[in-house]
């Protein structure tokens, strides 16, 4: 496991700070978002060696890096009320693949636009339904799912759960984060949806998709007739 180069400085919450900017003559102390013991800056004068945070009271604590970056980005989302959503392309369903192939030149049906969107209120720790999703989003009378993946997605089973709810959930992948990370980089990702030019925004499931799905159907098969396909592939007269 890679040690963990994050603390709150103060215990602040929003006031996130990574070893390598820590002065050790200031005194600023520092603590654990996991379990809010005290931390110390272990900077190796050695530069092979890793630069971390470890507890001064040896603990059990199972904090890391990998929940120091999830809690941070949870924050920023608090604090900035905002997050770079994606749009949703819907492919045909299978009878119309099945009828009319699949052609590379047909663009597929594109629900909504990439913007940066302003929500009403964000929140944390909000039960719905016997579950707490990392973040709940509110724009109106609407609700957004946010969750935060750093080392492991949605599982099959909290998937099947957002589908029931029907609530749009979106997942954020922070996984290619540098080591050296700081909360200035994980907000621009959130508010960019970029990650070293790779997109790092995806809906895990949008509410209106099946709404759309008959209109992502007759949008590809009006592409394949314009171009002078026919079923199967074969040109239409």
């Amino acid at each position: 496991m890679v040690q963990n180069p994050y603390g709150l400085r103060n215990n602040n919450p929003s006031d996130w700070v990574n070893v390598r900017d820590v002065d050790r003559s200031s005194p600023d102390e520092y603590f654990c978002a996991e379990c809010g013991g005290k931390l110390i800056p272990v900077q190796p004068s050695n530069p092979k060696k890793q630069w971390f945070f470890r507890h001064a009271v040896e603990s059990n604590c199972e904090g890391s890096r990998e929940t120091a970056i999830h809690l941070m980005a949870k924050q920023i989302l608090l604090e900035e009320r905002r997050i770079m959503l994606p749009y949703m392309l819907i492919k045909p369903e299978p009878h119309i693949y099945i009828e009319y192939k699949s052609h590379k030149q047909v663009r597929i049906y594109q629900l909504g636009s990439r913007k940066l969107f302003q929500f009403d209120s964000v929140q944390d720790e909000v039960w719905h339904e016997g579950r707490i999703p990392d973040i709940v989003a509110v724009s109106g009378d609407r609700k957004l799912f946010i969750e935060i993946c750093v080392t492991h997605g949605i599982d099959a089973d909290k998937l099947s759960w957002i589908q029931e709810q029907n609530i749009s959930t979106l997942s954020v992948n922070l996984s290619g984060l540098s080591r050296d990370a700081s909360k200035a980089d994980v907000r621009k990702c959130l508010l960019t949806g970029w990650l070293h030019n790779m997109n790092i925004m995806n809906w895990t499931h949008h509410a209106k998709k099946l709404d759309h799905q008959q209109r992502a159907n007759e949008h590809y098969v009006q592409q394949v007739l314009k171009l002078g396909l026919g079923p199967k592939g074969k040109k239409s007269r």
